[in-house]
C-alpha cells in the first residue's frame, strides 16, 4: 500500500512552487491565483481537518487544468495554514512509450502513486493512508475546495 510517507519530505508547498517555476508558465499561475476566490464555507470545514489530512498535488507545469488548480491550493495553503506538497515537473514519455508520464525527469511519486492526468490531488487521513484523489478536476462539486471537503466528509 502507498502511504504519504512515500512523497519526498524536501518537496517545496504550492506557493514556493509557484514562486520559483520557469517564467513560461509562472504568469498564467499568478493570474488565476490573484483573481480566485475562494468557498470559504469550504475553508472553514478545511481548516478545521488540516492537522488531521494532509494534501498534495502532482502537476505538469504546462498543463491548463494545472494552471487552474495549484493556484487554488496555494490559496488553500495560506487560509488554512497547512502545508500542501506541491510535485510538479511532469513530462510525458517518448511516442511510442507505454507509460502516461516519462519517469524520470517527471517526480518519482508519478509512478508510486499511479498518477495518469495532471493535476492529480491525493488527501491523506491522520495514518498516512490516501483517502481518495482528485484526477484533473473536481467532479462532484463546484470546486476543489469543495470537492476536498467531500472526499475528507465521506473518508469519516
Amino acid at each position: 500500500m502507498v502511504m504519504l510517507s512515500d512523497v519526498r519530505s524536501d518537496a517545496p508547498n504550492c506557493s514556493e512552487y509557484v514562486e520559483t517555476m520557469s517564467l513560461m508558465y509562472k504568469g498564467g499561475f499568478l493570474r488565476q491565483r490573484n483573481e480566485y476566490k475562494l468557498n470559504p464555507e469550504a475553508i472553514e470545514k478545511l481548516g478545521t481537518f488540516s492537522e488531521d489530512y494532509k494534501i498534495v498535488i502532482v502537476f505538469a507545469d504546462w498543463c491548463g487544468d494545472a494552471r487552474r488548480a495549484v493556484p487554488v491550493m496555494s490559496l488553500i495553503e495560506a487560509e488554512t495554514g497547512q502545508k500542501i506538497s506541491a510535485l510538479g515537473g511532469m513530462k510525458k514519455p517518448p511516442y511510442g512509450s507505454d507509460k502516461f508520464w516519462a519517469v524520470p525527469p517527471s517526480p518519482v511519486e508519478v509512478d508510486i502513486f499511479e498518477i495518469t492526468s495532471s493535476p492529480t490531488i491525493l488527501i491523506f487521513n491522520q495514518q498516512g493512508e490516501e483517502v481518495g484523489r482528485i484526477k484533473t478536476r473536481a467532479k462532484m462539486t463546484p470546486t476543489i475546495e469543495q470537492e476536498i471537503v467531500k472526499i475528507i466528509e465521506d473518508s469519516l
